[in-house]
């Protein structure tokens, strides 16, 4: 094992260190792979909410304070940052983080990989000239492009025009030890929520535009039941800037006592285990973390036919894929599972085994390990050897 001061200095660049699937991924690559490299995170804006775990991880954390729009001196402040820091390789992501490219390069870093998670509410299909412009004109800063999809992976080469050969396909991973079914898991709500014996709907998320949850509160509020037993109840997990709107839309339809808007958890885990039925509702995704600790944790899910889920969700087998932005349709799956114990039982055992067999978080680290080895070749063997 190489000694920590030979260890390479992997530099990964966000917007900010927020509650998020993309910011997940890169606390787990920190934490998993700490006995190869060393890490450092910027923020290009301000720290965020999971700096400290990130910290606590054993990778300083640096705020930039970047203001919106192209901030120079937040530049200058960067490539001085990063001529001081001497990183090995620097690891951007998304959009928010790409113009950080150049500023390496001119730093000396010789060695840059931007991951594409996703997108955002302003350019769901990734249509935006801009945006799309902007990725070719940084290419030629940018040694690999890392997409989390197939789906983003196509987009980039088909419809952005990255070259082939710099875009790598590798595929979200999730702890399978910490997302698990649990049959006897005690309902981590409010008692008083939902009585024994009702149906809970569940979706984990960043409560912002492009998660769509007002469109899964629409749904549900049409959804019809039994009258039999106790009325299905809808659990939102997750804080952000839709709050108060998504508050008032819940009363605006009458549903606040079946919907529990929980806020941010730490206990996601258990909250899974005790759902029976999980909801993605966004309008875009890359490959959405949540959806997959679900399917781990046995649940049959519900998703979006965008981005990466068809590529998670195998339809009619690990769950139900319904259009974007159609509240009729998503209505319609829920009402499905919802009065179907026996395919909820099928189709959560199935998904369990699809995130066993396809998105452990072993074969994500593996092939992140594997694409900052084959960049830093020699100096990589040599550390490692060390």
């Amino acid at each position: 094992m190489a000694s920590a001061v030979s260890k390479p200095l992997i530099v990964h660049i966000l917007n900010q260190m927020d509650v998020g699937g993309m910011e997940t991924v890169a606390l787990n690559l920190i934490e998993r792979s700490s006995d190869r490299y060393r890490h450092a995170v910027v923020c290009m804006q301000d720290r965020g909410s999971l700096a400290a775990r990130a910290e606590a991880l054993g990778a300083s954390v640096l705020a930039l304070g970047k203001k919106p729009g192209k901030d120079l001196r937040a530049y200058g402040r960067l490539w001085r940052l990063l001529r001081r820091l001497r990183a090995d390789i620097v690891h951007t992501y998304n959009i928010g983080a790409i113009d950080a490219a150049p500023w390496a390069r001119l730093a000396g870093v010789r060695h840059i990989i931007h991951a594409e998670h996703g997108r955002d509410a302003a350019d769901p299909q990734g249509s935006s000239r801009k945006y799309r412009r902007l990725r070719r004109l940084l290419a030629p800063a940018i040694s690999i492009f890392v997409a989390v999809s197939e789906d983003l992976a196509s987009w980039l080469v088909q419809e952005v025009g990255i070259a082939d050969n710099k875009v790598q396909l590798i595929r979200n991973g999730i702890d399978l030890e910490r997302y698990h079914p649990e049959a006897e898991a005690e309902p981590p709500w409010p008692a008083q929520f939902a009585p024994a014996g009702s149906i809970v709907v569940g979706s984990v998320g960043r409560l912002n535009a492009v998660k769509a949850f007002a469109d899964l509160l629409q749904a549900f509020a049409r959804v019809q039941f039994s009258d039999t037993g106790p009325a299905p109840r809808l659990v939102i997990v997750g804080s952000g800037p839709e709050q108060a709107a998504l508050e008032q839309l819940v009363h605006e339809l009458g549903i606040a006592e079946r919907v529990w808007l929980a806020g941010e958890r730490d206990d996601v885990p258990q909250l899974l285990q005790a759902m029976d039925v999980y909801v993605c509702s966004s309008i875009a995704e890359g490959m959405a973390l949540t959806l997959l600790e679900a399917m781990a944790s046995g649940l049959p899910v519900i998703a979006t036919q965008v981005g990466g889920n068809p590529e998670l969700v195998l339809a009619q087998e690990t769950g139900l894929l319904v259009p974007a932005s159609d509240a009729g349709a998503l209505a319609d799956a829920i009402e499905t599972l919802v009065a179907d114990p026996e395919l909820r039982r099928e189709q959560g055992q199935a998904g369990r085994q699809r995130a066993q067999a396809c998105f452990s978080m072993a074969a994500m680290t593996a092939g992140y390990c594997a694409l900052y080895d084959q960049l830093l070749g020699p100096y990589a063997a040599a550390t490692e050897a060390g």
